[in-house]
């Protein structure tokens, strides 16, 4: 009995704080929940990230000058961009815009960052029309092991798998640097392969092709095609803007997709990138290629289109003899 008496005591103490806690907490609780973080991917207080989308028709704030700022159209297009940019970007509203567009401002709450492992697809057509509206990201880079300016010192050389080059000194294109869904390069110029009979003030346009095809053949294993697969070009379409400097840091920003065959292993894979310098495009190139996911599988393509070659070869020889003959027939006649 004084064993129970002595526990019903101890009990009855134990619980008077275990009562009084939550009378305690509860003020604590509630301010949690007024300091709430804003919702979703819209923002207050735009410059957190390194790019803010604005809707047409509103105004970003006066004092953010130093903004990367993207306009927008539409909803989708925002998502667009969440989608190739991922937590690099923020969408900005302005209070008198979400009170006179009620209906978009409930859109844009639904919106989310996509998961890095899983990333819905976006056609490159539509990653080129964001890109080319996209601002150099400056506030990335500056942080990035990329070099932007002649006082930065370039990355190392990509590892020469990637570039398909048994020599590393001929690799033209530096470590990655990743942001969202695009990927950073600087351009190297120093190779072996490529030699000109001239100087030049600026750099030789075979030079940046060079680097680009490059570029888009790293890009394909960074996508995750194994490195014993093998490309085929099939397109490479190259525009140029203004020279590229000498001796000033040259940034490539590239973006990838593969598109999936189901009926065959192979795929076709397109990249688009910009030649970029002093914050600038300065030329773009859209490369595609077929990717056989194995030598072996490439071996096999490659034997089918050497039989389809070989035909075309007979039947193009056959029309020479046939000319050659009536033109023997003439000058005996």
């Amino acid at each position: 009995m004084s064993k129970h008496a002595v526990n019903s005591g101890l009990i009855h103490e134990l619980r008077i704080p275990i009562q009084t806690q939550p009378v305690t907490r509860l003020p604590i609780q509630r301010s949690i929940k007024r300091t709430k973080k804003e919702p979703g991917v819209l923002t207050h207080n735009p410059g957190k990230k390194a790019f803010t989308l604005f809707f047409n028709g509103d105004n970003l704030p006066v004092e953010a000058t130093t903004l990367q700022a993207v306009s927008v159209d539409s909803v989708e297009e925002a998502s667009e961009y969440l989608l190739l940019l991922g937590e690099t970007c923020e969408i900005y509203l302005s209070v008198e815009y979400r009170i006179d567009n009620p209906e978009l401002y409930a859109s844009l709450r639904s919106l989310s960052y996509p998961s890095l492992s899983d990333w819905p697809s976006l056609a490159v057509e539509r990653a080129v029309f964001l890109m080319q509206k996209l601002p150099f990201d400056l506030k990335s880079l500056v942080k990035s092991p990329i070099a932007i300016t002649s006082d930065d010192q370039l990355p190392g050389r990509i590892d020469q798998k990637f570039v398909h080059k048994k020599n590393k000194a001929n690799v033209l294109v530096s470590e990655i640097f990743s942001a969202g869904k695009l990927i950073y390069f600087n351009m190297l110029d120093d190779t072996d392969e490529l030699i000109f009979d001239h100087a030049s003030d600026h750099v030789q346009g075979m030079l940046m092709l060079e680097a680009l095809r490059q570029g888009a053949v790293a890009m394909t294993h960074i996508l995750g095609l194994s490195f014993d697969g093998q490309l085929a070009l099939l397109n490479y379409n190259t525009n140029f803007f203004h020279y590229l400097e000498r001796d000033t840091p040259v940034v490539l920003r590239a973006f990838g997709s593969f598109a999936r065959d189901e009926k065959s292993e192979d795929r076709n894979i397109t990249v688009y990138i910009q030649v970029m310098q002093w914050g600038k495009v300065c030329a773009d190139a859209t490369l595609t290629a077929c990717a056989f996911g194995s030598t072996q599988r490439y071996q096999q393509q490659k034997e089918r289109i050497e039989k389809i070659s070989s035909r075309s070869k007979m039947q193009f020889k056959a029309k020479v003899s046939r000319i050659h003959e009536v033109q023997s027939t003439l000058k005996c006649a």
